[in-house]
């Protein structure tokens, strides 16, 4: 798992590489506008680039951190197979990890095995062919799960109608 300085840095070098483009859509729909509401819509678009490339990043993070899991478990997983390792060199394992760098976290022995069983179960022949016959380049969500339309609209039923506050007292 990355370190939040190691994620920061990550960041700034994602930052880094879409700067053009941050540089392009700063110049497309940019104004000085001194109007209340043009300086919210405004600073609501600042809001929406923070929160896509934050989402965008996290993304990259997750996706890094998979391969990473996928690649330590590929290994020691292979290394138990080939009884080059024993059950007690996973722990040794996990006390070198911890001694290397005693701040990182998610590097147990437990979740080392963790690691290893994620490799085991997504690297079997027929969850291959599996995902091989479904011919699936990226996930993406069914059609039915997107929201076309943006607007909400509350049903009939639940709107009121009539804004008259009755007053009920209460005697006892």
């Amino acid at each position: 798992m990355l370190y939040f300085s190691e994620k920061l840095i990550y960041f700034v070098y994602c930052l880094y590489l879409c700067s053009d483009k941050i540089t392009k859509i700063m110049a497309e729909n940019i104004t000085i506008v001194p109007n209340q509401s043009e300086l919210e819509t405004q600073f609501a678009f600042v809001n929406s680039l923070i929160e896509r490339y934050r989402s965008s990043a996290i993304a990259m993070v997750n996706t890094t951190a998979l391969q990473m899991y996928w690649e330590i478990g590929q290994y020691i997983s292979l290394q138990l197979k080939s009884a080059r390792w024993g059950t007690k060199v996973v722990g040794d394992l996990a006390d070198y990890l911890k001694r290397q760098n005693p701040r990182r976290r998610g590097l147990s022995k437990r979740n080392l095995y963790n690691m290893v069983k994620f490799y085991d179960v997504y690297s079997r022949p027929i969850f291959i062919d599996r995902i091989s016959q479904l011919n699936i380049n990226e996930f993406v969500q069914l059609p039915t799960a997107q929201i076309q339309d943006t607007t909400i609209v509350q049903l009939p039923t639940a709107q009121i109608q009539d804004t008259t506050i009755v007053q009920l007292q209460l005697h006892n």
